[in-house]
């Protein structure tokens, strides 16, 4: 279709929409926008008629917006920091927020297995890492999946070949 009557409904661009406003409207030409087209007003009335009539669920709180910050320690070539990780942010973020140089990571997706690390004290929640559970129940970890439980996290970086030995090897 050509680029000025491309008609889109918002349902099939959630990433693209998430963080802008939600007025049938706005949110259309700014999606629209965002996606490189412009939406013809007779597209846009069409769609905020048909979102208008849509029925409303609110959504429910992410539990991990209120949950509260908690101090890691991090011991990184031989140093050791203090991070704050709000509830959600994991380690590697936080990390990087902090200052600290030298961190290996790449993809931040927990596939590449760049981030590694070993948990010496306290728990981490790595949903979405690619460790295998035997692995993770050694107390490794990946920075960029791990996000503390409690307070009292204890994570020290370790090399990727020491991981990998674990992970691929064992």
């Amino acid at each position: 279709p050509p680029r000025d009557r491309l008609s889109l409904r918002i349902s099939t661009l959630p990433s693209v929409h998430e963080s802008l406003p939600m007025s049938a409207t706005v949110t259309m030409s700014a999606v629209a926008a965002k996606a490189g087209a412009r939406l013809s007003s007779r597209a846009i009335s069409k769609q905020a008629r048909a979102l208008a009539a849509t029925p409303r669920v609110a959504a429910k709180p992410r539990a991990s917006l209120a949950a509260k910050a908690m101090l890691v320690t991090i011991e990184h070539e031989g140093k050791t920091y203090e991070v704050e990780c709000d509830g959600h942010d994991n380690i590697l973020d936080a990390a990087l927020d902090a200052g600290i140089e030298n961190l290996s990571y790449d993809c931040k997706m927990g596939v590449c297995m760049t981030c590694p690390s070993r948990v010496t004290a306290g728990e981490v929640d790595q949903q979405g890492s690619m460790l295998s559970d035997d692995v993770e129940e050694k107390g490794f970890a990946l920075l960029c999946c791990a996000k503390p439980v409690a307070e009292g996290v204890v994570i020290k970086t370790v090399t990727e070949e020491e991981l990998l030995d674990e992970q691929l090897c064992a």
